[in-house]
């Protein structure tokens, strides 16, 4: 088990970055992204909300950002795919061939998109759902492999925990325990779901009903909680500020610390077939980046950045 002391970042500062980012897009649109012709590693992006594998062509890693949407074929420079900018916040990418892309966020033209999804690699989206009006903004949101019809997100503005089991025809409102920062559902089990909290809770929490009722797990305690997610296999990964990057086999019972590159890591994405794991976040100075490791993290090659190397 991890232990680490109380973080000391303040949360009511994550909590205004992930409503401020998503709020502020439409009056701060930069100039579409593009590569570097200095450095093919360099990507004028802004904040990258999510990364994910395709099912199919594993080799190809989803970067969900904030006003484009990328994809990174064997590990080479970034390239623009969507046809209408957006700023995907929340983002999902299948576990298996036939479910779509999910994710949610903000259209260029202002608003929130509600759940949104893409069936071609993230050239076209499509809005599935509304869900409230205005329409929810999920900034932290999983889609079960066992059951791909399980969608469960969390609404940035504090409205509500939200739960599908029709891919999004129908929803019910679960009861929230505090302000959710991340939300992975076991690959194994839908009824299982680990969230992140950045609230007075603080720390990961566990449900084995569906996300109705939530128990903290120990080691974690106090800790803001940036990120979660399942490979396949069922692992779960984790980063906060006091532990670093983590991974868990059994569940959360224990973890095992992984290295990491130099980031404050927001999204991960775990290739459990090819042994991969992508992190994407931002430097000591403020540069977002995505790295990739094929040896469990003891080394980092870089993909992209939007420093000027």
């Amino acid at each position: 088990m991890i232990k680490s002391s109380k973080t000391k970042i303040a949360v009511i500062g994550i909590i205004a970055v992930a409503i401020g980012i998503g709020a502020s897009f439409a009056t701060n649109l930069m100039p579409e992204s593009d590569v570097s012709t200095q450095n093919s590693k360099t990507i004028f992006w802004r904040h990258i909300h999510g990364l994910g594998i395709d099912p199919v062509d594993r080799n190809i890693l989803y970067i969900a950002t904030h006003g484009d949407f990328y994809q990174s074929v064997s590990g080479n420079p970034p390239v623009k795919v969507d046809e209408q900018r957006a700023d995907y916040m929340a983002f999902n990418a299948p576990y298996s061939q036939g479910t779509p892309l999910y994710a949610s966020g903000h259209p260029a033209t202002g608003g929130n998109t509600g759940l949104i999804k893409s069936t071609d690699g993230g050239k076209t989206w499509q809005q599935v759902a509304t869900i409230l009006e205005p329409p929810v903004d999920f900034h932290a949101m999983s889609v079960s492999k066992s059951d791909s019809n399980v969608i469960i997100g969390y609404d940035s503005a504090g409205r509500g925990l939200f739960k599908t089991i029709d891919a999004g025809k129908t929803w019910e409102t679960l009861p929230v325990p505090d302000y959710i920062t991340a939300l992975a559902i076991n690959p194994n089990d839908a009824n299982v779901v680990f969230a992140g909290f950045a609230g007075t809770q603080k720390g990961i929490a566990k449900s084995i009903d569906g996300g109705t009722s939530w128990t903290l797990l120990e080691g974690y305690n106090g800790l803001t909680v940036f990120t979660l997610y399942f490979d396949e296999d069922g692992v779960l990964y984790t980063y906060t500020s006091d532990t670093g990057l983590a991974r868990s086999a059994d569940m959360g019972q224990t973890w095992d610390e992984i290295n990491k590159p130099d980031l404050t890591i927001m999204s991960i994405a775990a290739d459990s077939q090819n042994n991969v794991i992508y992190v994407a976040g931002y430097s000591p100075d403020g540069f977002q980046e995505v790295h990739s490791s094929s040896d469990g993290g003891n080394n980092w090659a870089l993909i992209a950045t939007n420093r000027e190397l």
